[in-house]
């Protein structure tokens, strides 16, 4: 089937397709092409006989000049290409959900701890000054830490959810609590945090035994606090001075001394004490002469200030464990700028994930940015072949 914009067949060639079909026909051939037309008896002769359903197809499809056949199959062609198109499209938005959603997994997030800069001031009076024969017990801010022996400074930044002191068992014997706090801030927040301290202690119903702000301005600036607070909101306090707004926890060490011990013995000896007074009373109303009345009185006078020293020191052990003691030092910390020393590989790995977590966020966005060209390129291309598909077979009906 020549086409249309086919040129027109040459004398030579015309000649040849003629001698082919005469001898196919039967029919005598020019001498000139016995030679094509041995060959085409030979390659006839040798064709492969077709069934009787391909011979009558081929026959059908000659009759309608090879145009396609109407019906379903022609239709699902037709709609083959926007299916295919409609499903790379879903198969390109499921990439870039999954990628989006992928990616949101390698944000990175980093959390720091304050830890003690050069020259922080801790005061002399920290850490038990009114327990010295306390063992410290260090709080579990982070995990890890000693559950007892040695205490161990715990860090924890501002503002997060520092936890409690660790609470003795309540079995009724006397334990005297104190507790000893190191904060970091800002140069000029000294002032600031101080207030917070005394604010903190009023609503605890606390006392200030002392106190001393020193505010420069400059990383000099310190406040040193000794502080009372009922020991039942010890907890409750040591978590709001942890908690104030503008300083970094440096350390925090909380202490436990039983001394339920020295204070029995201290009550035994005052109620010998008093026994013996009565006793020297009952002397001293039948004695009769003046060196027994003399020395009577001398030993009520001693049993009497052994009865007023026990008194003070169960006065004194019974304060210390209803009020616990505080040694709060706030320190004024500028952090330094060092890039020689703050550059480590871990910092690189972190800094070059950051990167990679940016380039990747930035392809995703241009691939966003390119499915919808992508897909009205696709339903263009699509468009052109249909059309280019449908002129050639008119032209092919035409020819």
């Amino acid at each position: 089937m020549r086409r249309v914009d086919e040129p027109p067949i040459g004398p030579d060639v015309g000649a040849s397709l003629a001698a082919i079909d005469a001898t196919l026909a039967g029919e005598a051939v020019d001498p000139a092409h016995a030679e094509l037309a041995e060959l085409a008896l030979l390659l006839a002769s040798d064709r492969p006989e077709l069934d009787t359903a391909a011979a009558d197809a081929l026959d059908a499809r000659v009759d309608r000049r090879f145009a396609r056949a109407p019906g379903p199959r022609s239709r699902r062609r037709w709609v083959f290409a926007p299916a295919a198109m409609v499903a790379v499209t879903a198969a390109i938005a499921v990439v870039v959900v999954l990628s989006a959603g992928g990616s949101g997994r390698f944000s990175a997030s980093s959390t720091s701890a304050s830890a003690p800069a050069p020259g922080i001031r801790v005061p002399s009076s920290a850490a038990g000054a009114s327990t010295p024969a306390a063992s410290p017990t260090p709080s579990a801010v982070g995990a890890g830490a000693p559950s007892s022996g040695s205490s161990a400074p715990a860090q924890s930044s501002a503002g997060g959810g520092a936890s409690s002191p660790l609470q003795p068992p309540a079995n009724g014997r006397k334990i005297i609590q104190s507790a000893n706090l190191n904060l970091s801030v800002s140069p000029n927040q000294i002032d600031d945090v101080a207030q917070q301290v005394f604010d903190v202690i009023g609503a605890q119903k606390g006392i200030v035994d002392h106190s001393t702000v020193t505010a420069t301005g400059g990383s000099d600036g310190y406040a040193d606090f000794q502080l009372s607070v009922p020991s039942s909101t010890l907890s409750q306090t040591m978590t709001e001075l942890s908690r104030l707004r503008g300083a970094n926890v440096v350390s925090r060490t909380d202490a436990t001394q039983d001394i339920d011990g020295q204070f029995v013995g201290t009550r035994r000896l005052l109620a010998d004490a008093r026994a013996l007074r009565t006793a020297l009373l009952k002397q001293l109303a039948g004695a009769t002469t003046t060196t027994q009345i003399d020395s009577l009185t001398a030993q009520i006078h001693d049993a009497e200030a052994s009865i007023s020293s026990d008194q003070a020191t169960l006065a004194r052990l019974n304060r210390q464990v209803d009020y616990s003691q505080i040694s709060l030092a706030i320190n004024a910390t500028v952090v330094p700028v060092s890039i020689g020393s703050s550059f480590t590989v871990g910092r690189a790995a972190h800094d070059a994930g950051r990167v990679l977590t940016v380039a990747a966020g930035v392809g995703l966005i241009v691939l966003a940015a390119l499915v919808p060209v992508g897909l009205v390129g696709a339903v263009a291309w699509w468009v052109a072949a249909a059309i280019r598909r449908r002129r050639r077979e008119q032209a092919l009906d035409l020819a």
